[in-house]
């Protein structure tokens, strides 16, 4: 199944020869989880459903030649009104094991196949989290990390094309 998932990316990223490619999850764990929150008696409990804001960050490590770590962070921070109702940030790691996987394809599978597997750990602890912490929060929707994905590179681009053009003419 994941080589599978991992064939259609590297044909959805434009590689051309991608019958090789494989992607096998080693290993997914808890790396770090943390939960604070205001006393209820600090909050305002006619304020309503809190704000939530959603951040994600992702590092990698390459740990051998075909082996790579890739860790999620999912930060959720609920603000009504000017006061922060809680913080909750979970880190999942996960190795991936990719073989046959060309430099073209590489960004796609660690920007987006391995964030689409670890994801719903990150979620199912965040959930778990608020929770225990005596808050409601309906459950978050998926993210399309290759719709983040893709406008990360444009938002590259166009950084870019400034830089290409000096002003000069030749």
């Amino acid at each position: 199944m994941a080589e599978e998932t991992a064939g259609n990316a590297a044909a959805q990223a434009g590689a051309t020869d991608n019958s090789g490619m494989q992607m096998v999850m080693q290993h997914i764990y808890l790396k770090d989880a943390s939960f604070e929150a205001k006393s209820p008696q600090e909050l305002d409990q006619s304020g309503g459903q809190p704000d939530i804001n959603l951040n994600l960050a992702q590092r990698t490590n390459k740990v051998a030649d075909d082996r790579w770590e890739v860790i999620l962070t999912v930060t959720l921070t609920a603000k009504q009104g000017e006061k922060t109702a809680f913080v909750c940030e979970v880190q999942y790691g996960g190795l991936f094991q990719l073989a046959n996987v060309t430099e073209e394809q590489m960004p796609y599978v660690i920007n987006v196949l391995c964030p689409n597997i670890l994801f719903p750990y990150n979620r199912a602890q965040i959930g778990t989290l608020i929770t225990a912490g005596g808050f409601y929060l309906p459950p978050l929707q998926p993210i399309n990390f290759e719709a983040v994905f893709r406008q990360r590179l444009a938002e590259a681009q166009q950084q870019q094309q400034p830089a290409d053009s000096d002003g000069s003419v030749n």
